[in-house]
């Protein structure tokens, strides 16, 4: 018997379609007992104000609901369902964006998935009756990602507070790769999540959970499955074609699991988190393969060096990069120019990020192809960076495509190969033993710094001799130096001068903000941060200097930093620019805290005493540090004739710490922020 199980075409290329679904969609306030069909809305939740269990919440999701299961088609085979109905609530109007809504949905030359049966309304109450709108036309819209995706964009019509909104869709999807993965926890409460897979024995699929949820219901069981497969037979001789139609059985079982969750709490985002994909509750899937009656095994997945094989053979990936004649060119070019390996590799990047545009989006295949990408001189990440590769070895340099996850797409288990971890593609180019970790998507980083999304654990290294791992953090860094000369008067008002050294990802932050925003918004901006000052005038040097430092000039005075009465003038001992707030509020946290790269903060700061007047008191030194060398503080406060000197620097050595390591961390943080509240006293002699 000939077995039609889906689509053969699609199996052969599945390694290259493993790539991630987050949807954040929701639906329909159910309980483990009762299902509530779409339309039907309990006048309760539309007169709720608040969340019974998080009254300081936006909006909350009621239920979210969601099935996969496998259907058979007598063409295409087996193909894959996937169900999905919501309902959230909107509490106030910051809750408003939780109804504009994104469904990705995957696509290719060949065959793509198809979003069916799609219906939304919103409800409010409106003089003690129900008012229903239904979704619009011009509300629902497709958007291209990249080759493979689109998102089907949805906002819903006549929102406000109190309103209810609901969305049911199904996907029909001939590929074996895109099993959803659910996510019970979001960043606003969930009333009730509960997802069902029903999984054909013939179909290997390995089975994640993660996060923190308690399951109220978690039940696996089987069923028996029959299906009847239509088969066209061509027989006959040299003289004589024959033709029939048969009919063929087929039993088999299906496999089911079905997860619930209720009263789940919001995913609260504490600073330095590298994203809440990686700790929230949810459940993944990964495609293994699968195993035809009376067949052998088929196998995806099975280890990094047979992605790594598959990526190099892939027409979309490897062979892109094989095309050396779409920068000829160029590299007579950079030849001219350059004979050492470092120049060239200099001139290469350069001359990739000044020439392509970023479309800010993220992948790790082209939009389309690398001679279409440079063309029109812009794409998406693995547009440019793959280009870049091409270019690096056309000019004869050892350099291979790096796959990595970014930080917001969740960090890579290397015990679980999945080609669908990964999102993102930059070039390693490795010269005299060294490696150089290149990215050519922004016009504003020097070579040797990624943007800080790439900053997530390792990459894997697309080689043609060897597979390998590679650290991503190489040479980026967070550094911050306050240098102020101040002269304090008899009535306290405080005047001179500061300046503010920015190198590594605070200098690109800030050079982004002032291409984005223009000069004069720049500088209004800059204005509003140093709140309680008058400032004189504003300059700078090394704006376009990408590979210096950028400092900030201000001269500025204040009659608000320090208090004066009678004999005594009181400051902070840092004129209220240092830390402030500690970072780490929660006394306990349960998940890690991720720096991305090493941090520095400084503050060189001088007073001049007013004439008259004398020291009365200064904060005293301080010298502390986390273990492991993970960091270290130091505070010093002196007087010289009329000057007072402060110096205050930070050092974060360590960029991963543990869960046991937070209580550690926050107690560090909280003798920073006690330093730095401290106070100047000066008395009248």
């Amino acid at each position: 018997m000939q077995n039609k199980l889906p689509a053969m075409k699609n199996v052969s290329r599945l390694s290259r379609w493993l790539i991630t679904c987050f949807f954040i969609i929701f639906f329909i306030p159910l309980n483990a007992q009762e299902k509530i069909k779409f339309g039907k809305i309990d006048p309760a939740d539309l007169k709720m104000t608040v969340c019974p269990f998080d009254s300081s919440a936006d909006a909350m999701v009621l239920g979210d609901v969601g099935e996969s299961y496998f259907t058979y088609d007598d063409q295409e085979g087996f193909v894959m369902m996937f169900e999905r109905h919501l309902r959230i609530k909107i509490f106030t109007k910051n809750g408003y964006h939780e109804t504009n809504i994104e469904i990705p949905y995957f696509h290719t030359e060949q065959d793509r998935e198809r979003i069916i049966s799609l219906k939304g309304r919103t409800y409010n109450l409106e003089g003690g009756k129900v008012i229903e709108k239904n979704l619009e036309d011009e509300s629902v819209f497709d958007e291209e990602v990249d080759a493979y995706w689109k998102n089907r964009k949805i906002t819903f019509p006549a929102v406000k507070e109190g309103s209810v909104v609901e969305l049911r869709y199904t996907i029909r999807s001939p590929f074996l790769a895109n099993l959803r993965d659910w996510y019970f926890q979001r960043t606003i409460p969930v009333k009730w999540s509960e997802y069902q897979v029903s999984i054909p024995e013939f179909f290997h699929y390995s089975r994640q959970a993660s996060g923190y949820a308690n399951f109220c219901v978690n039940e696996n069981s089987s069923t028996p499955k029959h299906i009847n497969q239509l088969q066209m037979n061509r027989g006959g001789d040299q003289y004589q074609v024959t033709h029939s139609v048969s009919t063929a059985s087929l039993d088999y079982t299906d496999f089911i699991t079905r997860v619930a969750s209720n009263n789940i709490p919001a995913f609260r985002e504490e600073p330095y988190t590298s994203s809440i994909i990686n700790y929230v509750a949810k459940i993944e899937y990964v495609y293994n393969g699968y195993q035809l009656p009376h067949e052998a095994a088929h196998t995806v997945n099975s280890s990094w060096e047979e992605i790594v094989e598959t990526l190099g053979k892939d027409e979309d990936f490897g062979q892109q990069i094989n095309k050396g004649g779409l920068v000829k060119e160029i590299v007579n070019e950079i030849n001219a120019k350059a004979k050492e390996p470092m120049e060239k590799m200099l001139l290469a990047h350069e001359y990739i990020k000044m020439n392509m545009k970023w479309n800010d989006y993220n992948s790790k295949y082209p939009t389309f192809n690398l001679r279409k990408a440079l063309q029109g001189k812009t794409g998406n990440s693995a547009d440019i960076n793959l280009s870049l590769v091409l270019l690096l070895r056309e000019l004869g340099l050892s350099a291979n495509p790096v796959i990595l996850s970014t930080r917001d797409h969740g960090l890579v288990i290397k015990a679980q190969p999945s080609i669908k971890k990964m999102n993102y593609v930059i070039a390693c180019v490795s010269i005299d033993g060294k490696d150089y970790l290149l990215d050519a998507t922004s016009r504003l980083k020097p070579y040797n710094m990624l943007p800080v999304q790439c900053l997530n654990g390792e990459g894997l290294v697309v080689s043609r001799d060897a597979m390998r791992w590679i650290p991503l953090l190489q040479e980026e860094k967070d550094n911050t130096v306050y240098f102020a000369d101040m002269r304090i008067n008899p009535d306290g008002e405080i005047n001179g001068k500061l300046e503010v050294s920015l190198s590594g990802y605070p200098g690109a932050v800030s050079r982004n903000r002032f291409h984005r925003e223009g000069e004069e918004n720049y500088k209004k901006t800059l204005r509003e941060n140093l709140n309680n000052w008058t400032l004189d005038s504003i300059s700078w040097k090394n704006m376009d200097n990408i590979r210096e430092s950028l400092n900030t000039l201000y001269h500025l005075s204040s009659t608000e930093i320090a208090e004066s009465g009678g004999n005594m003038i009181y400051l902070n001992v840092l004129l209220n620019m240092g830390q402030k707030l500690n970072p780490f509020r929660q006394e306990k946290r349960n998940y890690p805290v991720d720096f991305g790269c090493p941090l520095k903060d400084s503050y060189v700061f001088t007073y001049e005493i007013p004439e008259g007047f004398l020291v009365e008191s200064l904060p005293e030194a301080m010298n502390i540090a986390l273990p492991d060398q993970g960091g270290t503080f130091k505070f010093i406060a002196g007087v010289t004739g009329n000057k007072i000197s402060i110096s205050s620097k930070l050092s974060i050595n360590k960029v991963f710490f543990t869960q046991p390591e937070y209580e550690v961390l926050r107690e560090f943080f909280n003798q920073i922020t006690t330093k730095h509240a401290q106070q100047i006293v000066l008395k009248k002699a």
